[in-house]
């Protein structure tokens, strides 16, 4: 099936890869599957389009309860299944590992012919429509830059806990340049910098009284 579905991955103008001895009907050894990103779709806007991607996400496989029918109803699935999976999310995730996520289920679903709850919905949807709505994510790396936040791939993490592992750095994108801020213009007057005091504003406002009729009457 791995081969299944990275063919789906490489339709979709993907290069990905597994990690060596990953078996998508098993659960990954710390429950995390990692994908290495070699190549996107020209649509997608890249930092790096030369720079490979390592990207990981929660991931769990189960056999499926045949006694579970109600819950299966409820959540709209079809028909009877052989195995259940589910992936985590992670409030820290770079958009484009997000997308992935998504897109990985959904491809999983189409391959296998099984369902998929995506994030957000309250029902599950065939393999193929939740195909459509992760290829309609990816719209947003139109405008925003896919490997922004994203990690370089150096190597890939250990399978075992414990083993010792440096993750590689983040793609940063650019600073967004600041606005200069317009000097606001000085208006000339013949007050700037002097302080009245209630005794002198009689005498002054008699002094542009005077003013005013002289400029009318000259």
């Amino acid at each position: 099936m791995n081969q299944r579905v990275l063919d789906v991955f490489t339709e979709l103008g993907f290069a990905v890869e597994l990690p060596p001895g990953t078996v998508l009907t098993q659960s990954p050894p710390l429950g995390i599957l990692y994908l290495k990103i070699k190549a996107t779709p020209p649509a997608v806007l890249r930092l790096e389009p030369a720079t490979d991607l390592l990207m990981g996400f929660g991931y769990s496989v189960w056999p499926a309860d045949p006694g579970d029918k109600k819950q299966r109803a409820r959540l709209g699935v079809r028909g009877p299944c052989t195995y259940q999976a589910s992936s985590r999310t992670d409030a820290g995730r770079s958009p484009a590992t997000a997308s992935m996520q998504e897109l990985m289920m959904a491809v999983l679903a189409k391959v296998t012919g099984g369902d998929c709850l995506l994030d957000g919905d309250d029902r599950c949807v065939s393999g193929d429509v939740a195909l459509e709505k992760a290829k309609a994510g990816l719209m947003h790396f139109g405008k925003f830059n896919f490997d922004a936040y994203a990690r370089r791939f150096d190597s890939w993490p250990p399978a075992r806990e414990g083993e010792p592992f440096t993750w590689p750095a983040e793609i940063l994108p650019p600073p967004i340049p600041q606005a200069v801020p317009v000097p606001e213009k000085k208006r000339f007057s013949l007050l700037r910098g002097y302080k009245l005091s209630w005794l002198e504003l009689p005498g002054l406002l008699l002094v542009l009284f005077f003013l005013v009729v002289t400029l009318i009457y000259s």
